[in-house]
């Protein structure tokens, strides 16, 4: 303020300078958190809304064939005890083409699983609250770790590690889906080829 004061000759135009720079500064502090704050919300916000379009999908589609899978293998039991009492000889090839139903009900297991796993990593790559409330520190240089990352490990090397394991959760959830709806296709075909 002294040198200030010396250099305008005016202690009043000093006084105003000095506490204009002062909210000057604050402003730009201001303004960094709150472009910090937004960032955060509009990813969170972003991340919720993904997160739960891609679960509610992912389980309607397991719910949808796994109710298929399943309510063959009522069907077909029901149709099995109806000819129980006409041909017994028909009962054992008919009950053998209800495998196909049968693994498929066990491969929307599987993949319910496998994206259980696939939601967990996804859970894991992001930083936790209390992270990104450290994030709004304007002091605070860079995006915070993610809640799996060890802290010898660089975002590159974190993000490398586990986008193959999301690959691979992922993967096996839609080879585990799309094979319980061929088993389902197969299953009737072969009801079809008994009957």
């Amino acid at each position: 303020m002294k040198a200030l004061t010396a250099a305008l000759e005016n202690t009043d135009l000093a006084k105003q300078v000095f506490a204009d720079a002062n909210a000057a500064e604050r402003q730009r502090l201001k303004d960094h958190v709150d472009a910090r704050l937004e960032f955060a919300r509009q990813t969170a916000q972003q991340i919720l809304a993904t997160e739960s379009a891609l679960k509610e999908y992912g389980l309607q589609t397991l719910k949808w064939l796994f109710l298929l899978n399943a309510g063959a293998i009522g069907l077909v039991l029901a149709y099995v005890a109806g000819k129980l009492n006409a041909k017994p000889e028909v009962v054992g090839p008919i009950l053998k083409a209800t495998v196909p139903f049968a693994l498929g009900c066990v491969c929307i297991v599987a993949a319910g699983a496998a994206a259980f796993f696939n939601y967990s990593y996804g859970q894991g790559s992001l930083p936790t609250a209390y992270d990104l409330h450290k994030f709004l520190d304007p002091s605070s240089s860079k995006w915070p770790a993610a809640r799996m990352q060890t802290p010898d490990e660089t975002p590159q090397e974190f993000y490398k590690r586990f986008t193959s394991m999301m690959g691979v959760t992922r993967n096996f959830a839609i080879v585990m889906t799309a094979a319980s709806a061929l088993l389902f296709i197969v299953g009737i075909f072969c009801i079809l080829l008994t009957v």
